[in-house]
């Protein structure tokens, strides 16, 4: 009798288990490519609201009107493309972590472009002493000489 309750058990959890919800696709479907690229600026929005919030406020930017104006939709439409996403975990896993590296990659070309600016400030800066150091031993030379 316990056997039979304990298969019983299993098969009501395993059908439960590979039983989905599984969400229609929405009336209006975002293309993958589509809405990776909504989630990667969505990303840079919150990260500059985190980082610099008077910077969207200065410039009037709300950063759900930018992403329906800029993609050309609304916001139920967002709303059911993402629940049909994130309905599937390994879908959405993968668009976050291209997201992710595409952040990532984003942020090393900065890294760089920033690393060589400060070179350059720095190297011009150097001159400047150096310059300012030779101007400063010439007048002391010819104030010695006076």
């Amino acid at each position: 009798m316990k056997k039979i309750i304990l298969l019983l058990s299993v098969l009501i959890i395993i059908g439960a288990c590979s039983n989905k919800n599984e969400i229609p696709k929405p009336a209006k479907p975002i293309d993958k490519a589509v809405m990776e690229n909504i989630l990667y600026d969505l990303a840079l929005l919150q990260a500059l609201k985190s980082y610099s919030p008077d910077k969207l406020t200065k410039n009037s930017i709300d950063s759900k009107t930018y992403i329906f104006k800029k993609y050309k939709i609304d916001s139920v439409q967002f709303v059911e493309n993402n629940k049909y996403f994130a309905s599937n975990i390994e879908t959405y896993k993968l668009m976050f972590e291209n997201v992710s590296n595409r952040l990532q990659k984003e942020k090393s070309q900065i890294d760089t472009i920033l690393n060589k600016e400060s070179k350059i400030k720095a190297k011009k800066i150097r001159d400047s002493i150096i310059k300012s150091s030779k101007k400063s031993k010439k007048e002391t030379k010819i104030i010695a000489k006076g």
